[in-house]
C-alpha cells in the first residue's frame, strides 16, 4: 500500500532520478526521469508535484480510480491524444539516437559497419525511445508502428546522417496514430527483486551507452592549447609516466597544489596524464624534454637500426624487435608532428610580435606630429 507522504518524500530527495515512481511501481516512467534527468531538465519532475496523488491512487487500485478509469476506456476507444507524452516521445527517442549515432566517431561513418551505426541502427534507437514513453502507464503500444515511422525518416538521415529530428517526429506520429491502447492492467504486480534488477540492467545499459559517446566524441585541451581526443589521450595515459609511478605522481600534484592552488592544478594533472604521448614517446627514444630536432633525428636513426626486425637473427626475438621498432616509429612521428606544430606556433607568435611593434612605432609616429 503506497502512501503518500513517503512518495512525496521520494520526490523530494530523489525525484530527479525517477526515485518515486519506482516507489509507486512505475519503473517505465522512472528510468525516463532518470535518463532525462527529471523528466526533461526537471520539468517532468515538478510537473509530478500535483500528479503524485493520482499516482497513489493507480499504484493502490483504489475503486473511484478504477471506476473513472473503465468509464474512460469505455467513452474513449482508443487513449485521446496527450501533448506531454506526445513531446515525451519525441525527446527520448531523439535522445536514444543521437547517444547511438555518436558512439561512431565522423571519420568511421561510412567504413564497413560504421554505415549501419549510422543509417540503420538510430532510427530503431529512436523507435525504442518513442516505444518505452508510449507504454507509460495507463496506455500501451506496439513497437511496430514506432519503428515504421522512424525509418520513414531514412531519407533524411541518408543525406546527413546528424538529423534525426524527423524520424523522432515520425515515429511519434505514427505511435500516437495507430500503435496506441489502453492498458487494463493498473499498477505493478512483479516482484521487488525483478523490477529492481531490470531498471538497473536499463541503467546500466544507459551509462555504458553516454560512456562510449563520451570516450568517442570529447576531447582534452593541453597547455599548449592543443585539443587531444579522449581516445587517443586514454591509452597515452596508460602508457604515460603519470600511470607507471601513479604514487609518486599524486605526491607531485598535492605538493604543486600547495604551491600554485586549484587554478593551475588542473593544467598540471592535464599534463601528467601526457594525453599527446609526448612525455612517453621522449621514454622510448631515451632522451629528456629539452633535446633538439637534430637529437631526435640522430636517435631514432641509432634505434631503428639496432631494432629491425630484419637484423635480428634469434627467431624469437624477431616478435619482440617488431613490436619495439613499431614503438620507436611510432614515438618519433609523435615527438615530430609535436615539433613541426611548434615551430609554425612560434612563427605565428613572432609575426604577431613584429606586426604590433610596427603598429606601436606608427601610432608613436603619429603622436609625435
Amino acid at each position: 500500500m503506497a502512501h503518500i507522504m513517503i512518495a512525496y518524500i521520494f520526490w523530494l530527495v530523489g525525484g530527479w532520478w525517477g526515485l518515486h515512481h519506482f516507489y509507486l511501481g512505475r519503473d517505465r516512467q522512472a528510468f525516463i526521469w532518470w535518463a532525462t534527468f527529471g523528466g526533461c531538465f526537471g520539468l517532468g519532475w515538478f510537473r509530478d508535484l500535483w500528479r503524485i496523488p493520482e499516482y497513489i491512487f493507480a499504484a493502490n487500485r483504489d475503486v473511484g480510480y478504477l471506476n473513472e478509469f473503465e468509464q474512460k476506456r469505455t467513452y474513449y476507444p482508443c487513449p485521446t491524444f496527450n501533448v506531454v507524452r506526445f513531446i515525451g516521445e519525441i525527446i527520448l527517442g531523439l535522445t536514444f539516437g543521437l547517444l547511438t549515432r555518436l558512439c561512431v566517431p565522423e571519420e568511421n561513418a561510412y567504413e564497413g559497419i560504421g554505415w549501419l551505426f549510422c543509417i540503420i541502427v538510430p532510427p530503431c534507437a529512436i523507435a525504442l525511445g518513442v516505444h518505452v514513453v508510449a507504454n507509460v502507464q495507463p496506455t500501451k503500444a506496439s513497437f511496430q508502428w514506432p519503428l515504421i515511422g522512424a525509418l520513414c525518416g531514412v531519407p533524411w538521415i541518408l543525406y546527413d546522417t546528424g538529423n534525426l529530428v524527423y524520424s523522432a517526429i515520425l515515429s511519434a506520429v505514427f505511435v500516437n496514430w495507430k500503435g496506441k491502447q489502453w492498458n487494463p492492467v493498473v499498477g505493478n504486480s512483479r516482484p521487488f527483486c525483478k523490477r529492481f534488477f531490470s531498471l538497473f540492467f536499463c541503467c546500466l545499459l544507459y551509462s555504458t551507452l553516454w560512456g562510449v559517446v563520451i570516450y568517442q566524441t570529447a576531447s582534452i585541451t593541453t597547455k599548449d592549447g592543443e585539443e587531444v581526443p579522449l581516445r587517443e589521450a586514454i591509452p597515452n595515459f596508460f602508457n604515460s609516466p603519470a600511470w607507471a609511478e601513479m604514487k609518486e605522481s599524486l605526491k607531485e600534484l598535492y605538493k604543486f597544489y600547495q604551491v600554485h592552488g586549484f587554478e593551475k592544478l588542473w593544467e598540471e594533472f592535464v599534463e601528467k596524464l601526457d594525453p599527446t604521448g609526448e612525455t612517453n614517446a621522449y621514454k622510448v627514444l631515451n632522451l629528456t624534454d629539452t633535446a633538439t630536432e637534430k637529437e631526435i633525428k640522430v636517435r631514432y636513426k641509432v634505434l631503428v637500426k639496432e631494432w629491425h626486425p630484419d637484423k635480428q637473427r634469434d627467431p624469437n626475438k624477431k616478435a619482440e624487435a617488431q613490436e619495439k621498432f613499431m614503438e620507436i616509429q611510432k614515438a618519433y612521428e609523435i615527438l615530430s608532428k609535436i615539433q613541426t606544430r611548434r615551430m609554425r606556433q612560434n612563427v605565428k607568435d613572432r609575426r604577431k610580435e613584429e606586426d604590433q611593434e610596427w603598429m606601436d612605432r606608427r601610432k608613436y609616429r603619429k603622436d609625435e606630429f
